[in-house]
């Protein structure tokens, strides 16, 4: 992410943490059938890896267990 942002998690995000968004990500993706073309679903995306970064409550897909 060649942000601001992107540099934040850089600095901040640990390689397990960031590896387990990642794998949320393809799940609301495929969940919500987004399409990263649309802005709307960049910004969701947005909003839910910064909301699970902070471990606040993000948007869980159907059956989500996280990884313990």
């Amino acid at each position: 992410m060649p942000t601001d942002t992107g540099q934040e998690i850089y600095e901040h995000v640990s390689a397990q943490a960031w590896s387990e968004w990642q794998e949320l990500q393809t799940m609301l993706i495929n969940e919500h059938h987004l399409s990263l073309l649309e802005p709307s679903a960049r910004n969701f995306l947005s909003q839910q890896m910064e909301k699970f970064l902070s471990n606040d409550d993000f948007e869980k897909p159907e059956g989500y267990t996280p990884v313990s």
